[in-house]
């Protein structure tokens, strides 16, 4: 199945939309662990990897807060763009962070 994040991501209910993104934060701290116990990679290549997923995971807690609050929030388009970029910034981290997405909208949309 393609993920069209925007989309899928705008479609859900708001409660939904918050444990997604709730799910995701989480589902990144996994994505971390694995990056740190790849024996294949270097440690700066670790460290690299982990730079960009935490800097995904920073956005997205953000944006936890701001749907909690109701406050102005980034679009889902807008999100998908900021992962892209720290995606395109280190390749590397795709696997991870596109399995973290897909894992929290499944358990989203399947609870």
């Amino acid at each position: 199945m393609a993920f069209d994040y925007s989309t899928m991501i705008t479609a859900l209910t708001a409660e939904q939309r918050l444990h997604f993104y709730e799910l995701f934060a989480h589902n990144l701290t996994v994505a971390i662990r694995g990056i740190w116990s790849d024996e294949k990679a270097s440690e700066a290549e670790k460290v690299e990897r982990i730079k960009r997923v935490n800097e995904i995971m920073h956005r997205v807690t953000s944006k936890v807060y701001v749907l909690r609050l109701g406050m102005h929030e980034w679009t889902e388009e807008e999100t998908w763009k900021m992962i892209e970029g720290y995606v395109a910034e280190d390749k590397a981290v795709e696997a991870e962070v596109n399995a973290a997405i897909r894992y929290s909208y499944g358990s989203v949309v399947s609870s």
